[in-house]
């Protein structure tokens, strides 16, 4: 039996779920970035996470700050992420994290096509690379990538392509990673065609099905 993970972010798709997160997780190997551990404190708590990432450059963490403290101090990134006691792929090496690994950036991209806008699809590669390797993964899931805010949005063609690798792969994807498939067409000639087709093939398939069902009828159980 295969892996299964979540790719966890902060955007609005898991923040309202940051409550009771660990029912959305539960099952899954839990992948996230960054200062999460602010977003999810039940899975800080109790050590829920099971890689962290946090893939910035250097020079931009060393004048970034996570937030502050109820009491107005500043957080200290660094204890934070090596009190969750797992392991933290970093780019580069930073201070005080104990369990820190270098992302293999060579060796995924010697496989891959070296394309990737923001760390999600930078986790969704690595994840992919593993399971060609052999440490295959059945379901994959995500919450919180939702790349619709103005600053991530330029993510989503990146992580479209990412997600499209999963299906080539026939590895089952949930949570809210394809959510930008409900995503409205904004072509005024093209409104509509894209739901019309969905119900073409629909009846298609449900008449495929049934035509299968008359030919092949299932055997007499009181025979």
């Amino acid at each position: 039996m295969g892996r299964r993970i979540t790719i966890l972010g902060m955007g609005p798709s898991a923040y309202r779920r940051s409550l009771d997160i660990g029912k959305y997780v539960d099952g899954t190997e839990v992948w996230s970035l960054n200062n999460a551990y602010l977003t999810f404190p039940v899975l800080r708590e109790r050590k829920g996470f099971g890689r962290m990432f946090e893939l910035h450059g250097w020079d931009y963490l060393r004048t970034w700050s996570p937030g502050q403290t109820d009491s107005g101090e500043p957080i200290d990134h660094w204890l934070e992420l090596d009190r969750l006691d797992c392991p933290v792929y970093v780019t580069e090496h930073i201070p005080r994290v104990r369990k820190q690994i270098l992302y293999p950036h060579l060796e995924v991209f010697s496989r891959f096509k070296p394309y990737y806008l923001g760390s999600p699809s930078l986790m969704l590669a690595l994840a992919l690379f593993e399971h060609d390797c052999g440490n295959t993964i059945d379901y994959i899931q995500s919450w919180g990538i939702d790349t619709s805010d103005e600053r991530h949005k330029q993510q989503r063609q990146s992580w479209a392509w990412w997600c499209s690798k999963c299906e080539e792969r026939n590895i089952e994807m949930g949570g809210s990673m394809l959510g930008f498939h409900t995503e409205p067409e904004k072509d005024a000639g093209l409104t509509g065609l894209r739901e019309a087709v969905a119900e073409l093939v629909r009846k298609r398939t449900s008449e495929e099905a049934t035509k299968e069902a008359k030919a092949d009828p299932a055997p007499d159980s009181s025979a």
